[in-house]
């Protein structure tokens, strides 16, 4: 997963998006979604 903003050329775009990877191995997927469930518990306000 990737903040969008550094992919666009114009100022304050993307800000409130972000880019994730699709991913063929499904275990390095589910590995993925929980280390993002754990980060949002962290960061709830962000949501």
């Amino acid at each position: 997963m990737a903040p969008v903003a550094g992919f666009y050329a114009t100022p304050n775009t993307g800000l409130q998006e972000v880019r994730l990877a699709y991913v063929l191995k499904q275990e390095s997927l589910l590995k993925a979604v929980k280390c993002l469930e754990e980060a949002l518990k962290v960061y709830p306000e962000r949501i």
